[in-house]
């Protein structure tokens, strides 16, 4: 299993437009086989730092996420909306145990 978390920043004027791509990116890649989780957060002290959470099956279902139109597309606008480059963090399952994650 791979785990993600990644911390956005993203210029106040560009909240919206960064929401709605990574909303748009989000439903299409729930859909893609080894895609377990899938969550965006926005910060409730500061509107303009999102993280996403994200739970692949293995490596290689994460890569291919990362070659789909939708994530590229999306990471165009990402690169266009940040206010500061981001930071991100992998993690291993400790409860629930990796065996008792399903996908939906």
């Amino acid at each position: 299993m791979y785990i993600f978390q990644v911390h956005h920043y993203i210029k106040p004027d560009q909240i919206e437009a960064y929401k709605s791509a990574t909303i748009e990116n989000a439903r299409n890649t729930i859909l893609e086989p080894g895609v377990i989780r899938f969550e965006m957060f926005q910060d409730s002290a500061n509107p303009a730092h999102f993280s996403l959470f994200e739970v692949y099956a293995d490596m290689a279902a994460r890569d291919a996420h990362l070659e789909t139109g939708h994530f590229l597309k999306w990471k165009d606008v990402y690169l266009a909306t940040q206010e500061r480059k981001g930071n991100g963090d992998e993690f291993n399952a400790v409860f629930p145990a990796e065996n008792l994650w399903a996908k939906k």
